[in-house]
């Protein structure tokens, strides 16, 4: 057999210690690529000279530095996705919105079509959270996000920014269709359901901007977007019955 001198010195080196020692736990790095071996009951050793043997038990540590490096991959994209989304409803955050909304109104300029921004405030939310408590509040906000994400479009984006608030970007939504648009979302959200235990009639206050009517910067459509929310939440008929309004959110 033919081993490389310097292999030959350490396996000697560790022959001598082990038979010195009762018990001894190693960890060597050979390069064995060269040497013969033989299995025998599932250890493996080497031979090193013609009249003696020394056993080595072998572990490939291949698949485990796999596990390990997999495993810590896991753990950092588990860390990114906490980081990016709201953990009531699984949306994506603010973080995600400024990302999306930046990389659409690049998309908008470039090829020179239209671009909506949508802000989103429930109706009497309070009301909800201190009637039926915030467990019924937190429902409330996890079936609203459902049904925007069911009602849009599979390229557009919804954020919740917290509390009650949400924001869409939706892409080639030109001004003829944005009134269309926004009142297929309201309507979605204002259809009656079954919040726990509760039946429930929210409705939500919209505001849009649009690119390039309202501006070709992300905070310039988000303001304009917010403004018109509130503009639209102050123009509202609220409830005339209190009963009713902690019952049914907004008529």
């Amino acid at each position: 057999m033919s081993t490389e001198p310097q292999d030959t010195e350490r396996l000697q080196l560790l022959q001598r210690e082990i038979s010195d020692a009762q018990a001894l736990l190693a960890s060597i790095r050979l390069d064995i690529s060269h040497a013969r071996s033989e299995e025998s009951l599932g250890a493996l050793y080497w031979l090193v000279q013609e009249n003696e043997r020394l056993y080595l038990a072998l572990h490939d540590q291949t698949q485990r530095a796999a596990l390990e490096a997999d495993t810590a991959n896991s753990a950092l994209q588990d860390a990114i996705h906490a980081s990016e989304t709201d953990q009531l409803t699984q949306l994506p955050n603010r973080v995600v919105l400024w990302d999306r909304l930046t990389h659409e109104l690049a998309l908008a300029k470039r090829h020179a079509t239209p671009l909506a921004v949508l802000f989103l405030d429930l109706n009497d939310f309070k009301a909800v959270n201190d009637r039926f408590g915030h467990d019924v509040g937190d429902l409330l906000l996890l079936h609203v996000a459902i049904t925007l994400k069911a009602t849009l479009r599979a390229s557009d984006t919804v954020c919740r920014l917290g509390g009650d608030e949400f924001v869409i970007v939706a892409g080639d939504i030109p001004q003829g269709r944005l009134d269309r648009f926004v009142d297929k979302i309201a309507r979605a959200v204002s259809q009656p359901c079954f919040v726990g235990t509760e039946m429930l009639t929210p409705s939500v206050s919209i505001g849009a901007s649009t690119f390039p009517e309202d501006g070709d910067l992300p905070e310039s459509l988000l303001r304009k977007a917010d403004a018109a929310m509130y503009a639209s939440k102050r123009a509202r008929v609220r409830p005339l019955d209190p009963a009713a309004a902690s019952r049914q959110i907004s008529t």
